[in-house]
């Protein structure tokens, strides 16, 4: 299984052919204020390894690798990440050009603004069941250090 994510401004799954839209793709830097964006992921799957459908988790983490926690409305702290599931249907190929290509699976995730510290360093990590297949960094550029 061959995996990647990419970050972008936005981004959204078309439903019927799986096919992920994204605008402003490809950054690596953000903020110090961290707008809404979007994390998209791709996996490659060869068909021999399709049993069913895959589980996944995308997680945020800080530079040391612990997750990142944002505060909630009642004053307690959640951890950053989102679980779902990639649908393979009952659709196989079961010979020819198809079975010789991997199965693509896409998705595209809208993540809210993050009240991530400035000056910092971040990665989201694509978990497939319990196996990390993927993870992109990314930076939230310092505030502003003139007094």
């Amino acid at each position: 299984m061959e995996g990647f994510l990419v970050l972008a401004d936005s981004g959204s799954t078309d439903q019927t052919t799986g096919k992920i839209h994204l605008l402003g793709a490809g950054w690596s830097l953000t903020g110090p204020v961290v707008p809404s964006s979007a994390v998209a992921g791709f996996l490659r799957v060869p068909w021999d390894d399709v049993k069913e459908d895959l589980t996944f988790h995308l997680r945020l983490v800080d530079g040391d690798r612990n997750p990142v926690e944002v505060p909630l409305i009642d004053g307690k702290t959640r951890t950053v990440g989102f679980r779902g599931q990639l649908g393979i249907g009952d659709d196989r190929p079961k010979e020819g050009v198809e079975r010789q290509v991997p199965v693509n699976l896409s998705f595209s995730l809208s993540i809210p603004p993050l009240p991530l510290t400035p000056g910092g360093v971040f990665e989201w990590i694509l978990d497939v069941g319990d196996v990390e297949v993927a993870s992109v960094r990314f930076g939230v550029r310092p505030g502003d250090t003139d007094n």
